[in-house]
């Protein structure tokens, strides 16, 4: 008898531990959720340069409107998500109260905008011109131009982007000049949350 309920423990114990690992998060999913901080070369005036958050990398586009593998574009300090009038994906933006990535730890649920139509930047001295773009996200940064040089202003807040499949990322930009004092390199960091 004490043979027979020690192989019914065993055989207890060893089908909780295939649930178990039956239950376990997909490592992709794991990886997803890992901080990564990138660094883009927006420099240029007459481009965007375009980020999959996915990928953690630039990413080459020709036809951004009608283009999945991107989330976000940086035209200087202009931001597009790709969603809105910028792309058929659900990309949109919320800035939030919180200044540290870990302190937001739930998802927002509504107050997300998209990228709407209105003038940036394409020279220097100033030559503007309308294109889609996402107000919302370019709070990250405010610059003085009734002065030269303009005077910039970093907010410290936290944002939570969609991305073009509806993911949530939670980001915060943290520079925006290289070591070699040249504005435009725009460093973030940035962590899944779904």
């Amino acid at each position: 008898m004490l043979k027979k309920q020690k192989r019914i423990v065993l055989y207890s114990l060893s089908m909780l531990s295939v649930v178990l690992l039956g239950c376990e998060k997909p490592k992709e999913v794991e990886e997803l959720k890992e901080s990564k901080t990138l660094t883009v070369d927006a420099t240029a005036y007459d481009k965007w340069v375009y980020v999959s958050f996915k990928d953690a990398k630039t990413v080459e586009i020709t036809d951004y409107q009608n283009d999945l593998s991107w989330d976000m574009a940086l035209h200087r300090y202009d931001v597009r998500l790709n969603g809105g009038l910028s792309g058929k994906g659900k990309g949109a933006a919320l800035e939030t109260s919180y200044t540290e990535l870990s302190a937001l730890t739930e998802i927002p649920a509504a107050g997300y905008t998209t990228d709407v139509m209105d003038s940036i930047m394409l020279a220097m001295p100033p030559v503007y011109d309308a294109q889609p773009f996402n107000k919302e996200a370019s709070k990250w940064m405010s610059f003085d131009l009734s002065i030269m040089p303009p005077v910039y202003q970093m907010s410290d807040k936290v944002f939570v982007f969609k991305t073009a499949e509806g993911k949530h990322v939670k980001i915060k930009f943290i520079d925006y000049i290289n070591a070699e004092n040249i504005k435009g390199h725009i460093k973030f960091t940035y962590v899944f949350m779904d």
